[in-house]
């Protein structure tokens, strides 16, 4: 990643959102695993394009996509839950901030639902979200089948953080019981065929992610902080990603609705 880009999102995104205090944005080197996903976003989607923030959480997504000139649709399944129990804790922040252009809504009828026209979007994304449907009382395939509803003729669907049944991370997190560890864990051969189930075709898998990020908040906050730290530690996990990919923590997929 260029450092032009690096700087942009410490910047324009994490020194904007770090005053929240976020779980997952609460230092700089954990705030860096979703820069790749700013970009390889930004490299698929155009600007303008009309988006679904779907399973948006606390809304730090929504306001990546929104400072970057997208059409942003946030949704939610419910105020709260279990990952997200204050709901969307920047929803005060982004009416402000962005006005009329922040639209939010949160389910109504169900898990599954989308409270949506057909053919609505350019592009549906997914940060963290599909892994957990069945714990809202759905399940994969009928949440994506909705996505693909929602989707336009030639929409992508793009899902990042989805964890990998062999990451070496969630095999000892479940050894241990004050670390958080996913309930359900996938394959790219179940990524495939979730996809072609709801009718989306895969036009790509990758995996990412050797080192843990959330421990990180443990360290001193002269070093957490430190953009030399986060450029070796990032460095360093796409090397071992590169040599261990098997045992990597996520995958992110994209898919596309036909047409």
């Amino acid at each position: 990643m260029q450092k032009t880009k690096r700087d942009h999102y410490r910047k324009n995104v994490f020194s904007r959102l770090a005053p929240f205090r976020l779980q997952h944005l609460e230092n700089l080197s954990t705030a860096s695993q979703y820069w790749i996903v700013y970009e390889n976003f930004s490299n698929r989607i155009p600007r303008d394009s009309t988006v679904l923030d779907w399973g948006c959480g606390d809304g730090h997504f929504s306001f990546f996509l929104l400072s970057h000139g997208f059409n942003t649709h946030s949704f939610n399944v419910n105020k709260g839950d279990s990952y997200n129990p204050e709901g969307c804790r920047l929803e005060e922040f982004l009416n402000s901030e962005f006005q009329s252009s922040f639209k939010y809504k949160i389910s109504k009828q169900g898990p599954v639902h989308l409270p949506y026209e057909d053919n609505s979007f350019d592009a549906v994304v997914s940060v963290g979200v599909l892994e957990h449907v069945r714990q809202e009382g759905g399940n994969e395939v009928e949440s994506l089948k909705e996505i693909f509803r929602v989707l336009k003729k030639g929409g992508l669907f793009l899902c990042y953080h989805f964890p990998n049944k062999y990451s070496w991370i969630e095999a000892l997190a479940r050894k241990i019981r004050s670390k958080h560890s996913h309930p359900y864990l996938f394959t790219k051969n179940d990524i495939y065929q979730l996809n072609q189930q709801a009718g989306l075709r895969v036009e790509e898998i990758k995996g990412y992610a050797l080192l843990p990020r959330n421990e990180l908040s443990r360290l001193p906050t002269i070093v957490k902080n430190n953009p030399w730290f986060v450029k070796f530690y990032n460095n360093l996990d796409g090397l071992l990603y590169s040599l261990f990919p098997t045992i990597a923590q996520n995958y992110s997929f994209y898919s596309r609705k036909p047409g």
